[in-house]
């Protein structure tokens, strides 16, 4: 036990940071300022990790939560920052940028604020447990931590889970026992468009086998009209990932229809979209700023070809690339809807398909728009080798962002000529840049 300790430091990874007998000690849920007596869960030679068992004062900042999840003796993972007035979380997104980035400080111009500070997640999949309690896992662990409303994602999500449940219940449906890999129902997924006019409910069963489902669909649809389609996704494997690679269609259809930058889009539930629309809209306007008529440009990690496409009508031609076979065919039809005939889209693994487009494509830029892990080597070679005038790398790890800017600046190869940051994820430590590197003559 560590009595007094004050939180100095806000760390990467959203923990607050104090120092005891020449050790670091990092706290979840502190913020600068915070003076707390802290139990060790977890020590190593020159650092510790700790939680907090009394608040003694809080820092310049601290707001009440007003959340039973986040404020649980062990909180859910959803949320890091909850407990800050928003000015105060983009202050510290832009602390943390600056601290990595540090040779690059005149790049960056403060944080983009998120249109909206709560419910601004389209999309969110709650793990089910014991007693059809569905909610959060807890940080670094499986287990759930139940919540009554996430401050998160829309209200409406909550509504259905909740009578969802009562469903369940009646139905008899078992929910999953992640330890013996038995029940039924895993996880309850659920996306929305924009305005929430259009609602996708997902269910993740171990079994193909859900009991009284026809009379489960009509409950949610009676009750919930703005619900589109319903999916029944069916995982028998004892894995952390979520979907499985099988389903059925319950009810309507097993995509979306939402708007971007004034375009059409066909989102199918398995298909990646960013969870903050306004978020992106504010990415896009500064992206179309770096584009130019005459331009060729790959859009790497495409998905359903909403970034390419959003850029489309200021450049002369697109290729979108994208592992996922069914984002491909939605990007295809995207582009078609919306009257597009200056793109086309590839699928396959984008390290091994950049070197084969590049011998007969030659691009003047590329957008990467990767997983949290970051881009391969080889692909970053490739562009090396390309190679291709102009990059725009939106990321949301800065970890892995810059372990890649590495790569492609190695030699002076490139030059980082922007480097901004937006707020996805509000009351999260997590930040989305966009970073733009220029080819040197």
């Amino acid at each position: 036990m560590i009595e007094k300790l004050t939180i100095e430091k806000i760390a990467m990874g959203g923990s607050g940071l104090g120092f005891h007998e020449g050790r670091a000690i990092f706290v979840p849920s502190t913020a600068i300022g915070d003076v707390v007596t802290v139990e060790i869960t977890l020590s190593k030679k020159d650092h510790a990790f700790a939680r907090v068992t009394e608040y003694h004062s809080r820092g310049e900042g601290f707001v009440e939560p007003r959340c039973e999840a986040f404020t649980a003796p062990e909180p859910c993972g959803g949320c890091d920052w909850l407990m800050l007035d928003y000015p105060t979380q983009l202050r510290y997104k832009e602390q943390l940028m600056r601290e990595l980035f540090h040779d690059y400080d005149h790049l960056i111009s403060g944080c983009t604020p998120s249109v909206k500070q709560f419910h601004y997640r389209n999309k969110v999949y709650m793990p089910v447990g014991e007693g059809l309690n569905y909610g959060i896992f807890a940080r670094y662990s499986h287990e759930i931590v139940p919540h009554q409303a996430c401050r998160n994602h829309p209200p409406v999500f909550d509504d259905i889970a909740n009578l969802l449940m009562e469903l369940c219940k009646k139905a008899k449906v078992e929910p999953y026992d992640e330890e013996h890999n038995s029940g039924c129902l895993r996880h309850i997924g659920l996306r929305c468009n924009h305005d929430a006019s259009e609602i996708m409910l997902i269910l993740v069963c171990r079994s193909a086998r859900l009991p009284f489902s026809k009379t489960i669909v009509q409950g949610i649809t009676e009750a919930f009209p703005q619900v589109v389609g319903i999916v029944q996704n069916i995982n028998r494997d004892k894995t952390n990932v979520i979907l499985g690679g099988e389903e059925k269609l319950l009810f309507g259809r097993d995509f979306l229809q939402d708007t971007l930058s004034d375009l059409s889009f066909r989102i199918h539930y398995r298909s990646f979209w960013q969870v903050n629309h306004g978020t992106m809209e504010n990415i896009l306007t500064v992206m179309r700023a770096q584009m130019k008529k005459h331009y060729k440009v790959i859009d790497a990690y495409c998905g359903i070809g909403a970034i390419g496409l959003s850029l489309a009508s200021e450049i002369s031609e697109l290729v979108g690339i994208e592992e996922e076979l069914v984002a491909v065919k939605d990007a295809t039809e995207n582009a078609k809807n919306n009257g597009f005939d200056n793109a086309r889209f590839i699928c396959g693994k984008f390290e091994d398909t950049l070197i084969k487009l590049s011998q007969d494509f030659k691009a003047d830029a590329i957008i990467l728009d990767p997983p949290r892990a970051g881009v391969q080597e080889s692909a970053l070679l490739a562009i090396r080798e390309a190679p291709i005038a102009r990059i725009l790398y939106l990321s949301c790890s800065p970890m892995s962002l810059m372990r890649d800017l590495r790569i492609l600046m190695k030699d002076d190869r490139y030059e980082l000529k922007a480097l901004s940051i937006f707020d996805m994820f509000p009351n999260t430590w997590h930040i989305e840049s966009l970073a733009v590197l220029e080819i040197k003559s």
